[in-house]
């Protein structure tokens, strides 16, 4: 059983492997932490569950329990009495086992008491090797456990990250993963009794559960401390806890709908809609002749927005949402709205002001609008309408294609960080759904080593038939890494349509996470007025089919593509302005 208590701010775990399986488990777990993983395993591979001990933690307590598991001491703010550390030592020598887990932060304790005289170093980096990054230092890296060890019988290479060095002044520490002359995990006898620490456990959060024999060292280390050997059938857990078991990390939506789901993906403009048509009246410099005027314009107005809008805004640039979209619903449209553009890449006889006004100012709170010049000759404010040409081609102007779910510009080196999309006009059945899937709620679905593979650059995406490409040609572009930064919550870059994966593993963990997100997708059918904000690298997005007539009324939005900063893309854009010319060998 694996318990918390909160003692005079110690976080502190138990391990009872006598009690039988019975009701209290939480059901989901922090992605963030490691004890959730650990629980998880206690429950899958040695059958038993976790329960919360809120009353604190005694000698009598502790004479009850096989294995505890607490924090080292400064870790995650822990402190120990003088009093508490006696305890310990008593229930160990005893015959009890402690495991002493220490965590990614730079800081280390350097006063108070610490159980068995066990300190945590600093963080230890390691080197890039002959990479073109090798003049930087790295705290994400793989290395060789010491496999003769009890508690890591066959045992190879161990992935650390922000890895730790450990020491004691009261046990002699045996390494079993060591580093460059530093312990980073160790354990010792203590009379009857065991101990291992680990400097930062992270290794063990899911992250990095799946990443080379990680899993395997878990197991094997919470069986020797709890029965002195190896854990049996070994080979066949790791398999089920890589491969087959899935860690429950967030609650899911009930419904696919997003404007019926309740949460902050959602804000209501309608209510304010007069003062909003408002803020559209009065002189606005013509976003043709003066671009920049007209943004700095929206930008300014965007101020004066009512304010539960704009902390909605501020609130997603920061942090996203777990749907990873922000939907405005019943933006004011301009009044005398004029027909669908049969020829969407060409620009309008007459502009759209309000429409215009309302993307350029979100656009500006979120970042910088940007447009490319392959892509509607450049414009900033795009047309997307179904044309007869592109009905049935992989091309925002397709209308009987399903358009699958993707990240925007994929393949690009600038990629929009943000896409916006504002309806001007639903299609007639108003039938048509825009798809939306967050890798936040999707990553939960994934085996460990499908998440550990995607993190690898395995993945080679194609160019867009808008940039140059013959349509459908796939993997005629960059290697990328699906999965990429924060490891704790990665952004997400892929299309299945054109990306492939350059090892059979690689295509099979491709073709999961395309399960994985149309098992999590969410739709909204955009009526007038509705503008969808999708974090790109975050969500994917795609289109359902629809029936277009091509009488002028069909269905018509508005896109606007967004970066967080022009600095990267300054060397491919002219004069200054916002339409980026890469270009691209196809």
């Amino acid at each position: 059983m694996l318990v918390g208590v909160d003692v005079v701010h110690a976080s502190v775990w138990s391990l009872d492997f006598h009690r039988k399986p019975g009701p209290g488990r939480p059901a989901d777990f922090s992605d963030l932490g490691v004890i959730g993983p650990v629980t998880e395993l206690v429950d899958v591979c040695f059958g038993d569950t976790v329960h919360s001990l809120e009353l604190g933690w005694d000698e009598a307590a502790l004479r009850e329990l096989d294995l505890l598991v607490i924090p080292a001491a400064g870790g995650d703010g822990a402190s120990f009495t003088e009093a508490e550390c006696r305890l310990l030592e008593t229930y160990v020598r005893e015959g009890g086992s402690v495991l002493i887990l220490g965590d990614g932060e730079g800081r280390s304790a350097t006063s108070g008491h610490h159980p068995f005289g066990i300190t945590v170093n600093g963080l230890l980096p390691g080197t890039r090797g002959d990479s073109p990054d090798s003049h930087l230092l790295t705290y994400d890296f793989t290395v060789e456990a010491n496999s003769t060890h009890p508690a890591a019988p066959g045992v190879g290479g161990v992935h650390l990250y922000r890895p730790k060095g450990v020491e004691s002044s009261l046990v002699k520490l045996v390494p079993v993963v060591e580093y460059d002359g530093h312990t980073l995990l160790g354990t010792a006898q203590y009379g009857a009794g065991r101990i291992a620490v680990i400097g930062n456990a992270e290794m063990f959060a899911l992250p990095f559960l799946g990443r080379e024999d990680n899993a395997r060292l878990l197991l094997s280390l919470l069986s020797w401390l709890y029965r002195g050997e190896a854990v049996q059938h070994i080979d066949q857990k790791v398999l089920h806890v890589v491969d087959e078991h899935r860690f429950t990390t967030r609650t899911l939506p009930q419904g696919e709908n997003l404007k019926e789901e309740p949460g902050p993906h959602v804000v209501d403009a309608r209510p304010y809609a007069h003062l909003l048509a408002s803020l559209a009246d009065g002189y606005l410099p013509d976003s043709r002749e003066d671009q920049e005027a007209f943004l700095a314009e929206a930008e300014l107005r965007f101020h004066e927005f009512p304010r539960v809008i704009r902390h909605a805004l501020a609130r997603f640039r920061r942090n996203s949402t777990d749907s990873g979209v922000l939907l405005i619903r019943g933006l004011p449209v301009d009044p005398d709205l004029q027909p669908t553009p049969a020829k969407p890449a060409e620009p309008l006889p007459r502009p759209t002001p309000m429409s215009e006004l309302w993307l350029a100012g979100f656009a500006q709170a979120l970042g910088e609008p940007i447009a490319y010049v392959q892509e509607k000759q450049g414009q900033l404010f795009q047309n997307v309408a179904p044309t007869r040409h592109n009905a049935e081609k992989l091309s925002s102007e397709s209308s009987s294609f399903l358009l699958d779910f993707h990240t925007e510009a994929a393949f690009h080196p600038f990629m929009p960080d943000y896409v916006l999309l504002h309806c001007l006009r639903p299609d007639h059945e108003r039938s048509a759904k825009t798809i939306s899937a967050s890798l936040r709620l999707a990553v939960s679905r994934l085996s460990l080593r499908e998440r550990a593979i995607l993190s690898e650059p395995m993945f080679q995406t194609g160019i867009d038939y808008s940039f140059g490409s013959a349509n459908g040609q796939k993997g005629n572009g960059p290697v990328l890494r699906v999965l990429y930064g924060d490891p704790f919550d990665p952004y997400i870059t892929v299309d299945p349509d054109l990306m492939v994966g350059l090892t059979p593993e690689a295509d099979a963990a491709l073709k999961r996470l395309h399960v994985a997100l149309n098992e999590v997708k969410q739709w909204a059918r955009l009526d007038t007025g509705d503008l969808l904000i999708i974090d790109n690298r975050r969500t994917v997005h795609g289109r359902s089919e629809f029936q277009a007539r091509y009488d002028g009324l069909d269905r018509w939005l508005q896109r606007v593509c967004v970066v967080r900063d022009l600095v990267p893309s300054a060397a491919h854009r002219r004069l200054r302005r916002r339409v980026i010319e890469t270009a691209f060998a196809v």
